[in-house]
């Protein structure tokens, strides 16, 4: 059976009825095979929507190329205008390994989208491990909650450089990171692919675009049901989660030598990660320079009556402008398009405030997903622009 991602399975691609007028272009999928598959198997899309068969493993069939045996083709009119799928030969033990991206991984298609696929196989879906960690990782228990409220979990830490053989010459700032398993190895992220946070930083740094950064990066709940949901988003858990965080974690890492008080402090999460970044601005002011909020699930109403609302309790509080530079984004494909409202009105919202227009950058890359692959591409250039407000000289 098509297995859930790790945001609150209510969440997770249930809304998809983001209705558009249809494009006369519709959606053109071609699929090429790398054996000659016989006579007696069809190649089906199956996907979020009703049409593509609710994730049944069916969906709808592909034609097969009178004049080439690889190829199958399909046109179809959707009626959503953003919709997630997978390839299949009709059920989940015939699913296809593709040559792009991560071969298992659910993809984003949209109302106008025109693609071609490359098969390398068809089976049960296996994990597939796509980075690796560079630089310097270690993986230790998160310090104790004082208050007893937030469970232990593991914790990520990670520097540029071996510290016990470097003498770093200027300062060194500090990135905080919620769901930390999934930002830094590819081992432990939940689908095979990592944020590739190791990668892109010391990239940027050869480049001379941010400083040498310290990123610590903590598990988010693993004791499953609501609990991450209720950690990072408003409530009486929320607070008791970024007092936490703030006073102990953030309290603890700041103790490391390397760092001082030229320091530069930032938070970046996705999703409910997103909603915890712009609490900790808008709650903790002077504490973060800034914050990448991707994907935030800031409002956003399922289909079974589940309300993730962090915009009414901020509105509540008097609307406090963030404190600090704030970048958030949004895809457009799957539940991407399910959060876009809520994202616009936040942004209006925002607009009301005193808030620098200087201070917030917004991205929106509609043909991207929710997944770790998309925020790995725009990881980069997000940590570049907040990094690049400290106005330090390189």
């Amino acid at each position: 059976m098509k297995q859930l991602s790790w945001l609150n399975t209510s969440l997770v691609w249930l809304c998809l009825a983001c209705q558009t007028p249809e494009s006369p272009l519709g959606v053109h999928i071609t699929v090429l095979t790398s054996e000659v598959l016989p006579m007696a198997d069809t190649v089906f899309i199956t996907g979020s929507s009703e049409e593509l068969g609710g994730w049944n493993g069916r969906g709808i069939a592909l034609a097969r190329d009178a004049s080439d045996a690889h190829s199958w083709s399909l046109d179809f009119q959707p009626k959503d205008s953003a919709f997630a799928y997978k390839i299949t030969l009709g059920d989940w033990a015939h699913e296809a390994k593709l040559q792009e991206g991560m071969a298992f991984r659910d993809l984003g298609g949209w109302a106008t989208m025109d693609t071609t696929l490359h098969v390398l196989s068809f089976g049960p879906a296996e994990r597939v491990n796509d980075g690796q960690v560079s630089g310097f990782l270690h993986v230790v228990d998160a310090p104790v909650d004082p208050a007893g409220i937030i469970p232990s979990r593991k914790m990520w830490v990670w520097t540029p450089y071996d510290l016990k053989h470097t003498e770093l010459a200027g300062p060194v700032d500090l990135l905080l990171m919620s769901d930390g398993q999934n930002c830094i190895d590819p081992a432990t992220s939940t689908f095979g692919v990592d944020w590739a946070v190791d990668e892109a930083i010391l990239a940027l740094m050869q480049e001379g675009r941010i400083r040498p950064t310290l990123v610590v990066a903590l598990q988010c709940a693993t004791e499953g049901g609501d609990r991450r949901r209720l950690e990072y988003g408003p409530g009486e858990l929320g607070e008791a989660f970024t007092d936490y965080l703030v006073h102990t974690v953030l309290a603890q890492a700041m103790e490391n030598p390397i760092l001082s008080e030229e320091s530069h402090v930032y938070f970046a999460g996705s999703s409910m990660g997103g909603v915890l970044a712009f609490r900790l601005l808008t709650e903790y002011p002077g504490v973060f320079d800034g914050a990448l909020a991707f994907s935030p699930a800031v409002f956003v109403e399922t289909g079974n009556g589940l309300v993730v609302d962090a915009i009414g309790p901020w509105r509540e509080n008097g609307r406090p402008a963030p404190s600090g530079y704030l970048y958030m984004d949004n895809g457009g494909i799957g539940l991407e398009a399910q959060l876009q409202p809520g994202m616009d009105l936040l942004l209006k919202e925002l607009g009301q405030t005193d808030y620098s227009v200087d201070h917030l950058k917004w991205v929106r890359d509609k043909k991207a997903d929710h997944s770790e692959v998309a925020w790995r591409q725009r990881f980069p250039e997000a940590f570049a622009w907040l990094a690049g407000k400290g106005a330090w000289a390189p």
